[in-house]
């Protein structure tokens, strides 16, 4: 996709990560917002403001690895934008300080960003002529990686790395080690094919310049010249091209060869190619070249042009080097007053530019030196917010355990508390119980009593009588002795239904429910008169209360009485039906009510359902409530019967 498109895509990511609240996302997200914005040279600065931004994000989290890599990609950004070399320098050097920090460091992938910090940093020392430190680092960078496995990305970074520490052996004149590692870098491409063409190109161009700068004009010109048989080099490489033909005519023009048209033509073109490409550096560097040609061949308008413009065009992109040139070059052109200014401005600048040299070399010791005093005093405050930490910690840790014996002694008194209330409820329960069972008992000995009373004293009152009317001689008519025998068969019905009531008051399964039964029942009916609603109680199967332990029937009847409270507090029912059923070895009770319901998917988790569930747990039972607002309650308890 085009860059555009890609940036709406990495904005929208870092987006929605931000919409997470995780800021590890986040960071990762604009982690890779920032490189996005780096692969366009117009939105740099959007990406040195985003990798700002993530650098605080990074230093919160304490990722480590984080952190090197943003202060790597800060210190690119302005080192490829030649923004200011010494943050470059500083952005890298703090990264290296992160990395070299990190023991535990094992991936590839970050030895070889190590690798390509040290190259970056030794470029730009050799750029500020800075050989010896550039040299050292460079050698750091081989040697990390020379020790990793063999890959396509290492190996292009190896050939780079031999490249700049050719350039920078050429900076310290020390030609043949230069050449020697021009000729690495060839071999690695030659064996691997890293990057063939363009690799190949920009070595043999840098192992001509070699030969050119110490005299071996004749080996720079067969190079120069073997480069441009390739007749496809303008179409794949122009800059390049551009740098063979300006540098073969300088070469013929050092040599002292004389076909002058074919060099003023050879640099004319090249010339133009840097013109076009708008390649400052080499127009200046051309423009310099072209003006000593010019020179020594006596055409001096033409070398006062072009050296004009190449001492403008160094001015504005900071090329001391090849102002310093242009100065010269207009101290000889120039008569007079005006070419001794030229003359004294090139001794000027020269000396400044020497102290400018020693200056940088001093710069990165500096910088260096001052990370390294920021990194130990980091190093002391976090040790100093650690031990602080610490303290805290241990604070909190004694302020912890102290609210957790008061919490402790706190629950152990409500434990107690609630081991006194469960007592006292049996106590009540049984008391309940006794009252209870002599009720039941009298109501048992004054059934027994009216039974025998009927039995032994009524129907034989009533059978004697009988047998008494049937021994009279009774005479008169037809109908008398038929009303007569009437009432005689009355009787007999009369004694047949005393007898009838006198067994069922006697017979004993037919008794009035168990205890906990009846004081459920009770209980109930004293409740709908304060609540306002009818009941109903039904026993589906046949079931023995009595068969439960003590504390099964009091959590019983317990649950039972919550759920009633909880019916007239907020129900607003006028019916309640409370059913028992044994279903295999569970006991099922279910009360319903018809009244104003709720919502039973939301969490309501009042002191009664609190109450309810706790006492089922008691019991290893377990609960269900069905409702719907307008549509009644169902609370259904399922218990094991056996086990309570």
């Amino acid at each position: 996709m085009d860059i555009e498109t890609r940036i709406r895509y990495a904005e929208r990511a870092s987006e929605l990560s931000s919409e997470t609240e995780v800021d590890s996302i986040i960071l990762n997200s604009d982690g890779n917002f920032a490189c996005v914005y780096l692969e366009n040279e117009k939105y740099f600065r959007q990406s040195i403001s985003l990798n700002h931004k993530n650098l605080k994000l990074a230093i919160k989290l304490n990722d480590s690895m984080s952190l090197a890599h943003i202060y790597n990609h800060l210190g690119y950004i302005y080192q490829t934008f030649e923004i200011m070399n010494d943050s470059a320098y500083y952005y890298y050097n703090k990264s290296l300080r992160v990395y070299q920090k990190c023991k535990t460091l094992k991936r590839d992938k970050d030895k070889l960003s190590q690798a390509k910090i040290y190259g970056s940093i030794a470029l730009m020392q050799r750029n500020e002529y800075d050989y010896i430190g550039g040299q050292s680092n460079i050698i750091r960078a081989i040697n990390l990686t020379l020790a990793m496995p063999k890959t396509k990305e290492s190996l292009d970074e190896l050939y780079t790395l031999y490249n700049i520490l050719g350039l920078i052996s050429v900076g310290l004149e020390e030609y043949d080690e230069a050449l020697n590692y021009y000729e690495k870098a060839l071999s690695i491409n030659d064996e691997f094919l890293v990057d063939y063409f363009v690799n190949t190109l920009h070595t043999k161009i840098n192992i001509a310049e070699l030969y050119r700068k110490r005299g071996d004009y004749d080996e720079a010109l067969a190079v120069y010249n073997g480069l441009l048989k390739d007749i496809t080099i303008n179409d794949k490489d122009p800059a390049s091209y551009g740098a063979i033909l300006n540098n073969l005519a300088y070469t013929m023009f050092l040599a002292k060869h004389k076909e002058e048209y074919k060099i003023d033509s050879l640099f004319t073109k090249a010339y133009k190619i840097f013109n076009d490409l708008d390649l400052q550096y080499e127009t200046s560097t051309a423009g310099n070249d072209m003006a000593e040609f010019y020179y020594e061949t006596n055409q001096k308008a033409k070398a006062l042009y072009y050296v004009e413009c190449s001492y403008k065009t160094g001015l504005d992109i900071k090329e001391f080097k090849e102002v310093l040139r242009s100065l010269k070059m207009l101290s000889k052109l120039k008569e007079g007053d005006s070419g001794k200014a030229y003359l004294y401005e090139y001794i000027r600048l020269k000396d400044s530019f020497v102290d400018s040299e020693r200056a940088n070399r001093n710069k990165f010791a500096r910088i260096q030196f001052e990370t390294d005093q920021y990194i130990k005093e980091t190093e002391r405050l976090n040790t100093q917010n650690i031990l602080i930490s610490v303290i805290g910690g241990v604070l909190l840790l004694v302020l912890g355990l102290l609210y957790f014996i008061k919490v402790q002694r706190s629950k152990n008194k409500a434990l107690r508390f609630s081991s006194e209330q469960e007592k006292a409820n049996q106590e009540i329960y049984k008391l309940m119980l006794q009252q209870q069972t002599k009720q039941e008992e009298g109501r048992l000995q004054e059934r027994h009593r009216i039974a025998e009373d009927l039995h032994d004293s009524v129907l034989g009152r009533l059978f004697g009588t009988r047998m008494a009317m049937g021994f009279l001689d009774l005479k008169g008519g037809k109908t008398t002795l038929n009303e007569y025998k009437s009432h005689i068969e009355n009787l007999q019905d009369i004694e047949r239904e005393v007898r009838d009531i006198s067994h069922a008051l006697k017979n004993d399964e037919k008794l009035s429910k168990t205890s906990l039964e009846s004081i459920i029942e009770q209980h109930i009916d004293n409740q709908s008169v304060i609540g306002g609603f009818k009941y109903e109680i039904k026993k589906e199967t046949p079931l023995n209360f009595e068969l439960l332990s003590e504390g099964g029937r009091v959590e019983i009847y317990r649950i039972i009485q919550e759920a009633i409270q909880n019916i007239i507090k907020h129900a607003q029912s006028d019916y309640m039906l409370v059913s028992y059923a044994l279903r295999d070895t569970v006991l099922e009770i279910k009360i319903i009510d018809h009244g104003i319901g709720f919502d039973a998917h939301k969490n309501y988790k009042g002191i009664g359902l609190k109450n309810i569930a706790s006492r089922v747990a008691k019991l290893r039972g377990h609960y269900q409530i069905t409702s719907n607002p307008n549509k009644g309650t169902e609370l259904t308890i399922n218990i094991p019967f056996k086990s309570v």
